[in-house]
C-alpha cells in the first residue's frame, strides 16, 4: 500500500515535478491522469507553489493525485491562445527586479506586473538594483508614482552590496516570487544574499543591452532567515490573463479619482475621448505621461485581447452549428443532398450574426 503526503511543488520540468513534503524529502513525480486532464482549462497543471497530495511509491519515485486549491497565483496567456499559464502559486509577495541600467528601467513591464500581482491576489514591491550605474532621467518622479500607491521600493547593488539589508528583511519569513526582465540581476542579488544557492547568472549582451536568460526554469528555494523565494526566468514582455478593457482604469489606481468624475462614466476608453476627466488630469500634469502611457498601451491589448476571444467563441459555436445542420439535412445513407452546399465550408453570414450577437452580449 503506498502512503499518501502532502507536499509542495519547487519544481516543475515538463510532465515531471520535484515535490517537497513533510519529512524533508524531495520526491520526483509524475501526474496522474486525472491531473493531466485539467490542461484542457489551463496549459500547466501544476505550478512551483502548489500543494499536493502525492502517492510515494517503493522505488522513491511520486505520483501526484491531487491539487489544493491555490490561494494566490502569479499567471499570463499561453502561447496556446485561451489557456492560462500559472508561472506560481500560493507565494505571498511579487517583487519586481529591474534596474537603473543594463538593461534599463522598465515601467511598462513594471505596470504588467504590478497588475498581474492584483489579479492573482499578491503583495506587490519594487526593487531597483545596480545602484552603481547611472539612474535614467526622471526614474525619481517615475518611482514615487509607486510609493504613493503603496508600493514598497527597495533600491540596491549586488555588485557593492548596498541595500542587502532592506532586501532580505522583505524576504524574511514569507513566500516571495522575484520576477522581471533578464539582467537586472535577481539571480545575482539572491547569491549576494545566500552565496549557498549558486544561482547562474551572466553579464548584459554588449550588442543589445539586453540580459541574457541564465535561469531556465521557475524554482522554490528555502531562505536560511527563513521563508521561500522563487527564481523565475527573465521575462521581456508580461501578456495578462483575461483583464477586461473596462476594468484596466481601475488597475491604475492614481486614475481611480479621475474615473470617477468623468463625464463619460464606464462607457470611456480615457484615450481620446474630448472632456474626458483622465485626460484632462494628464495634460494638467496630475497624472503621470509615463503611466499613462502604459495605461494606454494594456488598454489597447485588453481590448485586442477581448474582440480575439469573442470571435474564437463565436466560431467554435458556429462550427458546432453547421455540424448539427449538416447531419440534419444528411439523406438517409448520410450522403449530401443535390444542391446543398457542404457543410465544412463557412457560412460568412451565421459566423457575423454569432460574432456581433457574442460581442454585444460581452459588453
Amino acid at each position: 500500500m503506498t502512503d499518501l503526503l502532502e507536499g509542495v511543488v519547487t519544481r516543475v520540468e515538463g510532465m515531471l515535478s520535484q515535490v517537497l513534503v513533510r519529512d524533508g524529502r524531495t520526491i520526483r513525480c509524475a501526474l496522474r491522469g486525472v491531473v493531466k486532464d485539467l490542461r484542457t482549462r489551463t496549459a500547466n497543471p501544476v505550478a512551483v507553489g502548489d500543494r499536493v497530495q502525492v502517492e510515494a511509491r517503493e522505488d522513491g519515485t511520486g505520483v501526484i493525485g491531487g491539487i489544493h486549491s491555490r490561494r494566490t497565483k502569479l499567471s499570463r496567456p499561453s502561447a496556446h491562445r485561451g489557456h492560462e499559464q500559472v508561472l506560481v502559486a500560493n507565494v505571498d509577495r511579487l517583487l519586481v527586479v529591474t534596474s537603473h541600467a543594463r538593461p534599463g528601467f522598465q515601467p511598462r513591464l513594471v505596470d504588467r506586473f504590478l497588475i498581474a500581482a492584483a489579479k492573482g491576489g499578491l503583495e506587490a514591491l519594487l526593487c531597483v538594483n545596480k545602484l552603481d550605474l547611472p539612474a535614467p532621467e526622471g526614474l525619481e518622479e517615475v518611482l514615487e508614482v509607486y510609493r504613493r500607491l503603496g508600493h514598497r521600493v527597495l533600491r540596491t547593488s549586488a555588485a557593492t552590496g548596498e541595500g542587502l539589508d532592506g532586501f532580505a528583511e522583505a524576504l524574511r519569513g514569507v513566500t516571495t516570487v522575484l520576477a522581471g526582465p533578464s539582467g537586472a540581476g535577481k539571480s545575482s542579488l539572491l547569491n549576494r544574499l545566500q552565496p549557498g544557492l549558486a544561482l547562474s547568472t551572466a553579464e548584459v549582451s554588449e550588442a543589445t543591452g539586453k540580459g541574457r536568460h541564465t535561469t531556465t526554469a521557475v524554482s522554490l528555494l528555502p531562505l536560511v532567515g527563513g521563508g521561500f523565494v522563487v527564481d523565475s526566468p527573465g521575462i521581456r514582455e508580461l501578456g495578462l490573463w483575461r483583464v477586461e478593457p473596462t476594468e484596466v482604469a481601475s488597475l491604475f489606481g492614481e486614475l481611480a479619482v479621475h474615473v470617477a468624475r468623468c463625464r463619460f462614466s464606464n462607457g470611456c476608453s480615457h484615450r481620446q475621448e474630448p472632456g474626458c476627466a483622465v485626460r484632462e488630469a494628464v495634460e494638467a500634469g496630475e497624472v503621470s505621461p509615463v503611466r499613462y502611457a502604459s495605461y494606454c498601451a494594456i488598454y489597447e491589448e485588453a481590448e485586442a485581447e477581448r474582440v480575439a476571444r469573442v470571435y474564437a467563441e463565436a466560431s467554435e459555436a458556429g462550427t458546432r452549428r453547421r455540424a448539427r445542420t449538416g447531419s440534419e439535412r444528411k439523406g438517409p445513407r448520410g450522403r449530401q443532398r443535390p444542391g446543398e452546399r457542404r457543410t465544412g465550408r463557412r457560412d460568412v453570414d451565421e459566423g457575423l450574426d454569432a460574432l456581433d450577437g457574442a460581442e454585444d452580449s460581452a459588453r
